[in-house]
Protein backbone atom coordinates (compact mmCIF):
# COMPACT_ATOMS: atom_id res chain seq x y z
CA UNK A 1 0.00 0.00 0.00
CA UNK A 2 1.25 3.48 -0.85
CA UNK A 3 1.22 5.46 2.41
CA UNK A 4 1.79 9.10 1.57
CA UNK A 5 -0.05 10.69 4.44
CA UNK A 6 0.33 10.34 8.17
CA UNK A 7 3.34 8.03 8.06
CA UNK A 8 6.76 8.75 9.56
CA UNK A 9 8.75 10.62 6.88
CA UNK A 10 11.51 8.73 5.13
CA UNK A 11 13.54 11.94 4.76
CA UNK A 12 13.63 15.21 6.65
CA UNK A 13 16.03 18.00 5.70
CA UNK A 14 16.16 21.03 7.97
CA UNK A 15 17.82 24.37 7.24
CA UNK A 16 20.44 23.07 4.79
CA UNK A 17 23.11 25.62 3.85
CA UNK A 18 26.01 25.01 1.47
CA UNK A 19 28.52 27.40 -0.03
CA UNK A 20 31.65 27.11 -2.16
CA UNK A 21 34.73 29.26 -2.41
CA UNK A 22 35.16 30.67 -5.94
CA UNK A 23 38.33 32.73 -6.01
CA UNK A 24 38.02 35.62 -3.54
CA UNK A 25 34.26 35.19 -3.20
CA UNK A 26 32.09 32.64 -1.44
CA UNK A 27 29.09 31.46 -3.43
CA UNK A 28 26.01 30.56 -1.39
CA UNK A 29 24.31 27.71 -3.28
CA UNK A 30 21.82 26.42 -0.71
CA UNK A 31 20.26 28.91 1.69
CA UNK A 32 18.19 27.15 4.31
CA UNK A 33 16.56 24.33 2.35
CA UNK A 34 13.78 22.42 4.12
CA UNK A 35 12.22 19.24 2.75
CA UNK A 36 10.17 16.27 3.93
CA UNK A 37 9.54 13.13 1.88
CA UNK A 38 6.87 10.61 2.86
CA UNK A 39 7.01 6.84 2.27
CA UNK A 40 5.94 5.89 -1.24
CA UNK A 41 6.29 9.44 -2.52
CA UNK A 42 7.82 10.48 -5.85
CA UNK A 43 9.20 14.01 -5.48
CA UNK A 44 10.67 15.97 -8.40
CA UNK A 45 13.07 18.88 -7.92
CA UNK A 46 13.47 21.23 -10.87
CA UNK A 47 15.47 24.39 -11.45
CA UNK A 48 17.94 25.94 -13.87
CA UNK A 49 21.43 24.57 -14.35
CA UNK A 50 23.73 25.75 -11.59
CA UNK A 51 20.91 26.27 -9.10
CA UNK A 52 22.30 23.64 -6.74
CA UNK A 53 20.03 20.68 -7.46
CA UNK A 54 22.84 18.12 -7.62
CA UNK A 55 24.52 19.68 -4.58
CA UNK A 56 21.29 19.24 -2.63
CA UNK A 57 20.90 15.67 -3.81
CA UNK A 58 24.45 14.81 -2.76
CA UNK A 59 23.85 16.26 0.71
CA UNK A 60 20.55 14.44 1.15
CA UNK A 61 22.27 11.18 0.15
CA UNK A 62 25.26 11.71 2.42
CA UNK A 63 27.78 12.19 -0.41
CA UNK A 64 28.50 15.76 0.73
CA UNK A 65 28.13 17.58 4.03
CA UNK A 66 26.27 20.86 4.49
CA UNK A 67 27.83 23.91 6.11
CA UNK A 68 24.97 23.68 8.56
CA UNK A 69 21.60 21.98 8.89
CA UNK A 70 20.67 18.35 9.33
CA UNK A 71 19.35 15.43 7.33
CA UNK A 72 17.30 12.69 8.99
CA UNK A 73 17.01 9.61 6.78
CA UNK A 74 15.00 6.61 7.93
CA UNK A 75 14.95 8.14 11.44
CA UNK A 76 18.77 8.49 11.53
CA UNK A 77 20.55 11.86 11.70
CA UNK A 78 23.07 10.96 9.03
CA UNK A 79 25.70 13.58 9.78
CA UNK A 80 26.02 12.30 13.33
CA UNK A 81 27.85 9.36 11.77
CA UNK A 82 31.65 9.67 11.63
CA UNK A 83 33.10 9.95 8.14
CA UNK A 84 34.33 6.35 8.09
CA UNK A 85 30.89 4.93 8.93
CA UNK A 86 28.82 7.01 6.53
CA UNK A 87 29.57 4.86 3.42
CA UNK A 88 28.22 1.76 5.16
CA UNK A 89 25.06 3.66 6.12
CA UNK A 90 24.62 4.87 2.53
CA UNK A 91 25.04 1.37 1.14
CA UNK A 92 22.16 0.12 3.31
CA UNK A 93 19.76 3.05 3.21
CA UNK A 94 20.26 4.92 -0.07
CA UNK A 95 20.12 4.05 -3.77
CA UNK A 96 21.49 6.32 -6.48
CA UNK A 97 20.67 6.62 -10.18
CA UNK A 98 22.79 9.00 -12.25
CA UNK A 99 22.43 10.46 -15.75
CA UNK A 100 25.49 8.48 -16.86
CA UNK A 101 24.52 5.12 -15.47
CA UNK A 102 28.03 4.02 -14.44
CA UNK A 103 27.38 0.36 -15.12
CA UNK A 104 30.58 -1.70 -15.04
CA UNK A 105 31.38 -2.82 -18.58
CA UNK A 106 33.15 -6.05 -17.64
CA UNK A 107 30.18 -7.42 -15.69
CA UNK A 108 26.86 -8.80 -16.88
CA UNK A 109 23.53 -7.12 -16.19
CA UNK A 110 22.84 -9.55 -13.34
CA UNK A 111 26.27 -9.00 -11.81
CA UNK A 112 25.95 -5.21 -12.07
CA UNK A 113 22.70 -5.28 -10.12
CA UNK A 114 24.20 -7.64 -7.55
CA UNK A 115 27.25 -5.45 -6.88
CA UNK A 116 25.71 -3.40 -4.01
CA UNK A 117 24.68 -6.65 -2.32
CA UNK A 118 28.12 -8.21 -2.74
CA UNK A 119 29.77 -5.05 -1.37
CA UNK A 120 27.44 -5.29 1.63
CA UNK A 121 28.69 -8.84 2.29
CA UNK A 122 25.76 -10.84 0.92
CA UNK A 123 26.77 -14.34 -0.21
CA UNK A 124 27.11 -14.49 -4.01
CA UNK A 125 24.32 -17.00 -4.72
CA UNK A 126 21.85 -15.06 -2.60
CA UNK A 127 23.01 -11.73 -4.08
CA UNK A 128 22.36 -12.98 -7.60
CA UNK A 129 18.94 -14.28 -6.59
CA UNK A 130 18.02 -10.89 -5.10
CA UNK A 131 19.37 -9.14 -8.18
CA UNK A 132 17.16 -11.33 -10.38
CA UNK A 133 14.13 -10.46 -8.27
CA UNK A 134 14.79 -6.73 -8.59
CA UNK A 135 15.31 -7.00 -12.35
CA UNK A 136 11.91 -8.68 -12.55
CA UNK A 137 10.44 -5.88 -10.44
CA UNK A 138 11.61 -3.22 -12.91
CA UNK A 139 10.43 -5.29 -15.87
CA UNK A 140 13.84 -6.30 -17.22
CA UNK A 141 13.07 -9.98 -17.62
CA UNK A 142 15.66 -11.12 -20.19
CA UNK A 143 19.24 -10.53 -21.36
CA UNK A 144 20.63 -10.78 -17.84
CA UNK A 145 23.88 -12.26 -19.16
CA UNK A 146 24.48 -9.40 -21.57
CA UNK A 147 26.99 -6.67 -20.82
CA UNK A 148 26.11 -2.95 -20.72
CA UNK A 149 27.58 -2.23 -24.17
CA UNK A 150 25.06 -4.65 -25.66
CA UNK A 151 22.07 -2.77 -24.24
CA UNK A 152 20.12 0.23 -25.47
CA UNK A 153 20.10 3.46 -23.45
CA UNK A 154 16.64 2.66 -22.10
CA UNK A 155 17.73 -0.80 -21.05
CA UNK A 156 20.78 0.57 -19.27
CA UNK A 157 18.49 2.98 -17.41
CA UNK A 158 16.34 0.07 -16.20
CA UNK A 159 19.43 -1.79 -15.01
CA UNK A 160 20.65 1.32 -13.19
CA UNK A 161 17.30 1.62 -11.39
CA UNK A 162 17.41 -2.08 -10.49
CA UNK A 163 20.91 -1.69 -9.05
CA UNK A 164 19.75 1.28 -6.97
CA UNK A 165 16.93 -0.86 -5.55
CA UNK A 166 19.05 -3.97 -4.89
CA UNK A 167 19.64 -3.30 -1.20
CA UNK A 168 15.99 -2.30 -0.59
CA UNK A 169 17.02 1.26 0.36
CA UNK A 170 14.79 3.63 2.28
CA UNK A 171 14.95 6.09 -0.63
CA UNK A 172 16.35 6.31 -4.15
CA UNK A 173 17.90 9.57 -5.39
CA UNK A 174 17.95 10.03 -9.17
CA UNK A 175 19.98 12.82 -10.77
CA UNK A 176 18.69 13.59 -14.30
CA UNK A 177 17.87 9.90 -14.96
CA UNK A 178 16.32 10.68 -18.37
CA UNK A 179 19.04 13.10 -19.47
CA UNK A 180 20.49 10.81 -22.14
CA UNK A 181 17.31 9.00 -23.21
CA UNK A 182 15.09 9.39 -26.25
CA UNK A 183 11.41 10.21 -25.80
CA UNK A 184 10.25 6.58 -25.90
CA UNK A 185 12.81 5.45 -23.30
CA UNK A 186 12.02 8.50 -21.17
CA UNK A 187 8.33 7.61 -21.13
CA UNK A 188 9.16 4.02 -20.20
CA UNK A 189 11.38 5.15 -17.32
CA UNK A 190 8.80 7.65 -16.05
CA UNK A 191 6.12 4.96 -16.00
CA UNK A 192 8.49 2.69 -14.10
CA UNK A 193 9.29 5.30 -11.43
CA UNK A 194 5.59 6.05 -10.93
CA UNK A 195 4.78 2.35 -10.65
CA UNK A 196 7.61 1.67 -8.19
CA UNK A 197 6.44 4.47 -5.90
CA UNK A 198 2.83 3.32 -6.19
CA UNK A 199 4.09 -0.04 -4.94
CA UNK A 200 5.80 1.51 -1.93
CA UNK A 201 9.24 2.62 -3.11
CA UNK A 202 10.28 6.19 -2.29
CA UNK A 203 12.14 8.40 -4.77
CA UNK A 204 13.47 11.91 -5.13
CA UNK A 205 14.32 12.93 -8.70
CA UNK A 206 16.29 15.94 -9.91
CA UNK A 207 15.21 16.65 -13.48
CA UNK A 208 14.97 19.17 -16.30
CA UNK A 209 12.33 17.00 -17.96
CA UNK A 210 8.86 18.45 -17.54
CA UNK A 211 7.27 15.07 -18.28
CA UNK A 212 9.04 13.57 -15.28
CA UNK A 213 8.10 16.51 -13.06
CA UNK A 214 4.43 16.40 -14.09
CA UNK A 215 4.08 12.75 -13.10
CA UNK A 216 5.59 13.22 -9.64
CA UNK A 217 3.45 13.49 -6.52
CA UNK A 218 5.12 16.83 -5.83
CA UNK A 219 7.16 19.19 -7.99
CA UNK A 220 9.47 21.58 -6.14
CA UNK A 221 11.66 24.29 -7.65
CA UNK A 222 15.09 25.16 -6.31
CA UNK A 223 15.25 28.92 -6.72
CA UNK A 224 17.69 31.36 -5.15
CA UNK A 225 18.97 28.63 -2.87
CA UNK A 226 15.58 27.58 -1.49
CA UNK A 227 12.85 25.11 -2.44
CA UNK A 228 9.60 26.72 -3.53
Amino acid sequence: MNEKGGAVPVLIAEDIWRSFQTGPERLEVLKGVNLTVAPGELVAIVGPSGSGKSTLLHILGGLDRPDRGRVVLDSCDIFQYPEDRLPEFRSRKVGFVFQFHHLLSEFTVLENVAIPLLVAGVERKRALEQAAAVLNEVGFVARWQHRPAELSGGERALVAVARALANSPAIVFADEPTGNLDSRSTEMLVELLVRLCHNGRTMLVVTHNERVAQRADRKLELKDGRLV
